[in-house]
């Protein structure tokens, strides 16, 4: 009877222990920490700048076609970003948009402090840093953009192509007008007028036609050094063979050359001694 008094006495404990067990509320999990309001503020204004650097070495071209008012409106999100439309424009649509950044933006080698949009012509939009191009240049993708010394304040000029097409090389053709030995080669050079860089070719012998490929888009001065008088300058001017031609002022005159075209008839005609024509610019040593 004493065992059987226990075994029921103990049942009756399992029984009073078991459903205050079963009836325990679940252990909810830890709590997430939530998110710093200023971590986030801190990773936003991150992302903003990382969009900036891409958009000023030419990587959003539906920004740069976009409306002033909207570029506008988009940049001064931004913290620390402060931009206005340039006086003196007619047109706000045709003005350059100008912002400056505090702190400076770190791109490739240079801190932008300031920089200004100009507005899409020939499907180029044209953006000015402060920077030399040097510094700039691991910045640019091949292909959506180049650079070009701006002022002599050292800034630089970044030219975006809005199209696959807007910086296609372009070409100029045409014939040197010189009289000598009929069997002499001649040395062409078009130097690009905003940073005088030149890119020059040498026809065969006895030819004087010619032809300078590969020529970014741009303005250039085009002159001929003859074979069989390397001090002699034969350039592109406003002077021709024609006879009882008007009066001529031996300057250079510019040509133009367009993306993916070929400017033709640019027919060097004004022969000058070397120390008469001071005011061209000098081809580079002969390779």
């Amino acid at each position: 009877m004493a065992f059987i008094r226990t075994l029921m006495c103990g049942a009756l404990a399992c029984a009073a222990v078991l459903p205050a067990a079963c009836n325990k509320a679940p252990v909810a999990p830890a709590a997430t920490p939530a998110l710093d309001a200023g971590t986030a503020r801190e990773e936003e204004t991150a992302s903003m700048r990382a969009w900036l650097a891409r958009m000023l070495t030419c990587g959003d071209r539906d920004f740069l076609r976009s409306d002033i008012d909207m570029q506008q409106r988009h940049l001064t999100k931004i913290p620390g970003m402060q931009c206005k439309v340039a006086p003196g424009a007619n047109n706000n649509n045709a003005a350059p948009l100008r912002c400056a950044i505090v702190p400076p933006l770190h791109l490739a080698q240079a801190d932008i402090g300031w920089f200004v949009i100009g507005r899409p012509q020939d499907e180029i939009s044209t953006i000015i840093l402060p920077a030399p191009a040097e510094s700039l240049r691991t910045s640019l993708s091949t292909g959506i953009g180049m650079l070009s010394e701006g002022t002599d304040l050292g800034d630089t000029t970044v030219q975006c192509a809005l199209t696959d097409e807007a910086l296609a090389f372009g070409a100029i053709s045409g014939t040197v007008q010189r009289q000598g030995d009929a069997s002499a080669s001649v040395r062409v050079c078009a130097f690009e007028l905003a940073d005088g860089v030149p890119t020059c070719t040498r026809t065969p012998d006895g030819e004087r036609r010619f032809r300078i490929d590969k020529l970014p888009r741009g303005d250039y001065l085009v002159l001929a050094v003859p074979e069989d008088a390397p001090d002699a300058r034969v350039g592109f001017t406003d002077c021709t063979r024609v006879p009882d031609a008007p009066a001529c002022t031996h300057v250079l005159q510019v040509v133009e050359v367009r993306a993916g075209r070929t400017t033709e008839g640019v027919d060097p005609a004004d022969v000058q001694p070397m120390q008469d024509a001071g005011d061209w610019p000098q081809p580079p040593p002969a390779d």
